[in-house]
C-alpha cells in the first residue's frame, strides 16, 4: 500500500475518478499493526473498486486535519471529491468490520 507523501497527492486522489480508500495509521499503534496482518488480503479482494493508500498520522497531521480524522486506525473512502464512507475512531477494527465498511462504500458507488 502506497504512502501518501503530501496534501497535493491526497487532494488529487480524493478528487479523482477512481474510488480510493485511505488508511490513517501510525507505526507505534498496536491496532494499526494488527490491521497490517490482513490488509493485503482486503486490498487484493477489493482492488477493482478501490485504490488503497496509507496516511501516516504522525507525519501527515495536515492531511488528518483535512479529512477530520482524530483517531487511528481510521478508514475513509472517497471518489470525485465526495466522501463515500467513514470508519473513524480509536477503537480496534476487525477484518469483518473493515469488509463491512468497504461493502457500504461499494453500495454508494453503485447507488
Amino acid at each position: 500500500m502506497e504512502n501518501i507523501k503530501n496534501s497535493e497527492q491526497f487532494s488529487t486522489l480524493v478528487n479523482g475518478d477512481k474510488a480510493v480508500v485511505m488508511l490513517f495509521s501510525a507505526n507505534w499503534c498496536p491496532d494499526c499493526q494488527f490491521i497490517d496482518t490482513f490488509i493485503d488480503e482486503i486490498t487484493e479482494n477489493n482492488h477493482e473498486e478501490f485504490d488503497f493508500y496509507k496516511v501516516d498520522s504522525d507525519a501527515r497531521k495536515d492531511i488528518c486535519a483535512l479529512a477530520n480524522v482524530m483517531g487511528i486506525p481510521s478508514f475513509v473512502a472517497y471518489k470525485g471529491g465526495i466522501t463515500l464512507a467513514e470508519f473513524i475512531g480509536n477503537d480496534p477494527k476487525t477484518k469483518e468490520q473493515i469488509e463491512e465498511f468497504l461493502e457500504n462504500a461499494k453500495a454508494k458507488l453503485q447507488g
